[in-house]
């Protein structure tokens, strides 16, 4: 069983815990936390940027003696985006002592992962997707960003505030971004009108040439995208060298720095919505705690997902300080509930008791000729 483990222990601390009585070593045992991700087959990219944040967080809070001087530590493991392999990993997960689960990576991976958490009664944090499954009131699920339906909702509001109403829609052939598609002609149809139609493009994009050209044919005026970087920047790509001029507009997790970088002017002009602030704006107390996490692992470039794994690990992280000197399961459950609504620095999350609403924040932000955004 592959597996990846952030022990985030420095071997001094190793090396005196062995000297402890049994009661101080309780108080210095790690706290451990499980997830699972997408390490291998075509989606394996949307893990990479969200893992860095985590990363800074942790080591960081470690660094600094940990919740109530115990370490947390991060055990890992492969789903390949399979539901079943999500829950046998949350399964292994708690056998191993786990109090928590945190962000699997997408939708097919979330719903696996929720399934067998609700089953084995242990919070999952942040899981990262807005799905309707995974975002919908769950005992244990404690989604972090805002959910699909209202990302697309508010694109589609902009659309039609600015005066388009020709909107079509190409997707990943998968069951998430085949649910962002309908739930986005859900909300044109409130509107009075119609998608011009939409396109399901395979996972690893070796038909995206087809399905743009096809989609081009149509004339829409906006192309909405639930779509990998590799896919977008395939389908973008092949849709302007079929003649098709639309503007293009993306959920939020289109990386735009990537998409600048491996298809260039073509990425120009496209709008993506964003479900975190800004990385780049250290005014706000959030975003200046996460940039001196990042610089302290070695990586001075932000990204709006990797500011998303730093915020979702933060969430779990003072649900542990709630939770008591020894976390469990239910008392991290019951630490998270007690938020109510909580400032982590600019931005607001929240959770009680029959209510576990997450963050509120979206906006868009445009990719400039030059890579970067414009608010």
């Amino acid at each position: 069983m592959a597996r990846n483990t952030f022990h985030l222990l420095a071997s001094a601390l190793a090396a005196l815990v062995l000297t402890l009585s049994p009661v101080a070593q309780a108080q210095t045992k790690p706290i451990v936390i499980g997830q699972t991700y997408v390490k291998t087959g075509p989606l394996a990219s949307l893990s990479t940027e969200p893992l860095v944040g985590i990363r800074a967080l942790f080591t960081t809070l470690n660094a600094g003696g940990g919740i109530n001087g115990r370490p947390v530590e991060l055990r890992q493991l492969d789903d390949a985006y399979d539901p079943a392999k999500g829950g046998e990993n949350v399964k292994a997960f708690v056998n191993e002592g786990a109090v928590g689960i945190l962000m699997p990576i997408g939708t097919s991976s979330s719903v696996g992962a929720l399934k067998a958490a609700n089953e084995l009664k242990i919070p999952v944090v942040g899981p990262y997707t807005g799905a309707g499954p995974v975002v919908k009131f769950s005992e244990y699920g404690f989604p972090v960003r805002i959910s699909f339906d209202e990302e697309y909702s508010r694109i589609v509001n902009h659309l039609f505030t600015i005066g388009i109403s020709r909107i079509a829609f190409a997707h990943n052939d998968n069951p998430g971004a085949r649910s962002a598609m309908e739930s986005t002609q859900k909300f044109i149809a409130e509107r009075g009108d119609k998608m011009v139609g939409s396109v399901a493009v395979k996972n690893d994009g070796s038909d995206a040439a087809e399905r743009a050209a096809e989609l081009a044919r149509l004339k829409p005026k906006a192309v909405v995208l639930s779509a990998t970087n590799d896919v977008a920047a395939k389908f973008i790509t092949a849709y302007r060298a079929a003649g098709g001029e639309t503007a293009f507009y993306s959920f939020s997790f289109l990386n735009g720095q990537k998409l600048f970088q491996d298809i260039r002017k073509d990425a120009a002009g496209v709008v993506i919505s964003q479900v975190v602030p800004y990385p780049w704006n250290s005014a706000m107390p959030v975003i200046a705690e996460y940039q001196a996490a990042m610089k302290k692992i070695g990586v001075t470039e932000f990204s709006y997902a990797s500011l998303e794994g730093y915020v979702t690990a933060k969430v779990l992280v003072e649900g542990l300080k709630r939770a008591g000197p020894n976390p469990t399961a239910e008392s991290l459950q019951k630490g998270l509930e007690s938020f109510k609504t909580l400032d982590l620095g600019g931005i607001a999350v929240s959770y009680r008791p029959g209510e576990h609403r997450g963050l509120t924040f979206s906006e868009l932000s445009m990719l400039k000729a030059d890579g970067r955004y414009l608010r």
